[in-house]
């Protein structure tokens, strides 16, 4: 199943039967297409039940902050990445940016969006983790971004809404 135009935004999904023995988790494959990029760049596992319902809350409640929507690719991502993961660890961290399913963070690929109260600015990448820091590397990273009205995205919400857990 195809939500969005994958060309901009889409997320791709769809229950895999082999990968379940009942209804309990609806295993099946979750990706992501930001302008044309897909994430994760491999197929995974996704529990489709939990993380179809975390993407819908997120979408939902997007958050508006028009000076991060104004930041260059790069910089915006390195941002909200301090933003949802800070270095220090006494620190809270806020994920209101953030709305990567598991499935992908697991691999390292992560999403973000910020609205401007009238779009929605997507951003993702797939990061390389820095055992000796504790952290992903953020330097030169690739970054794919797309921008969506926020009645696309509430067409996106809709087509997660109708998703069918059926296996």
């Amino acid at each position: 199943m195809i939500i969005g135009d994958p060309y901009k935004f889409a997320i791709l999904s769809g229950v895999i039967n082999e990968w379940n023995i009942d209804n309990t988790f609806c295993n099946g494959v979750l990706l992501f297409c930001v302008n044309g990029d897909i994430y994760p760049k491999e197929v995974v596992t996704a529990t489709l039940r939990c993380e179809i319902e975390y993407l819908k809350q997120k979408l939902r409640s997007l958050t508006i902050d028009k000076r991060l929507y104004a930041l260059p690719p790069q910089q915006v991502f390195a941002e909200i990445y301090g933003i949802t993961f800070p270095e220090d660890t006494d620190s809270d961290n806020e994920d209101c940016f953030d709305i990567t399913p598991a499935s992908l963070s697991d691999h390292n690929c992560f999403v973000f969006a910020v609205c401007n109260g009238v779009n929605v600015r997507v951003l993702a990448s797939e990061l390389a983790y820095e055992m000796e820091n504790g952290r992903h590397k953020l330097q030169d990273i690739a970054v794919s971004e797309t921008f969506v009205s926020v009645s696309e995205v509430k067409g996106i919400i809709s087509g997660l809404e109708n998703f069918p857990f059926i296996i």
